[in-house]
């Protein structure tokens, strides 16, 4: 008991038995996917990116989230892709924690920590009592009550769903939009493709729908031209790709108000569009 009340809570993610969407990914999820925009198209939807999430952690994210309930459809935002092997995403502490904090006790989080934390560093996420010892000091109860609470209680609500509402805007100071349509082709770091190809097969082994998409930001060279790549991958594999790269003129997106620093995210306003546009196609697609 004592190990469970010193270590993170977990989402409320967990309380639910059935979503009809749940989005994945990395920042790139959660700047883009405002599940109470999916409210007005009567789609119960749920935001589990996290940041610099890579796809290793992402494959365990999902496997974990399958085995906590049944869900319709799966949207993946693909930008965590595109991390290659020496980026600071696949050894960065912090990044290992935004995952694995925000995840239950599980067997899936077992194989996640044997397979993606070095084995050195295993042990205080294995037994989270030796990591989060000193927070022992921390914890200020007024009464039994309330660590009886605590313990009974052991979830965080969050208003909007994982998704991360800033209303800041910053403009973009390129015309994005008139590279996105580069049919030029780079490759993919292999551990990406595999465990791409891991949550394929984990979506066809549970009967659920798994749907791509690249957020209308960040385009850039690189990120093209990788997303090409991942693109042939769908059509290959009959997956469902929308590139929203190429879809700047549908949402309208404007250069001067939607991004939330200059072309990197979007604000409020451009997860707004991005938003209304998915839940219209996946409500017509998959929910009719």
């Amino acid at each position: 008991m004592v190990t469970y009340v010193l270590t993170p809570e977990i989402p409320s993610f967990y309380k639910e038995n059935h979503y009809d969407v749940v989005f994945f990914g990395t920042s790139q999820s959660y700047c883009s996917f405002d599940p109470l925009v999916f409210d007005e198209y009567n789609l119960k939807t749920y935001n589990r990116g996290r940041q610099q999430q890579t796809m290793n952690y992402t494959y365990y994210y999902i496997k974990d989230a399958l085995d906590a309930c049944d869900i319709d459809v799966i949207v993946l935002e693909v930008f965590g892709m595109f991390y290659e092997a020496d980026d600071d995403g696949f050894i960065s502490e912090g990044v290992r924690d935004s995952t694995l904090n925000d995840m239950r006790m599980s067997g899936t989080k077992i194989e996640a920590i044997r397979d993606c934390v070095p084995k050195e560093m295993q042990i205080g996420y294995l037994f989270p009592l030796d990591k989060y010892h000193s927070r022992w000091e921390e914890l200020e109860y007024v009464s039994v009550n309330d660590l009886t609470q605590n313990i009974m209680n052991h979830y965080y609500d969050e208003s909007d769903r994982g998704y991360m509402r800033w209303t800041e805007a910053q403009m973009c100071v390129d015309d994005y939009w008139s590279i996105a349509f580069s049919e030029v082709r780079r490759s993919v770091y292999d551990e990406n493709m595999k465990y791409l190809n891991n949550i394929y097969e984990l979506c066809q082994k549970k009967g659920v729908e798994l749907v791509l998409v690249k957020a209308p930001l960040p385009c850039y060279d690189r990120v093209i031209e990788e997303t090409n790549t991942v693109s042939d991958w769908a059509k290959k594999h009959n997956v469902e790709f929308i590139n929203y790269m190429r879809l700047q003129d549908v949402l309208e997106l404007n250069f001067y108000t939607d991004s939330l620093d200059g072309g990197t995210h979007l604000n409020e306003n451009g997860a707004g569009k991005v938003s209304k546009h998915l839940a219209a196609y996946l409500k017509e697609k998959y929910f009719e």
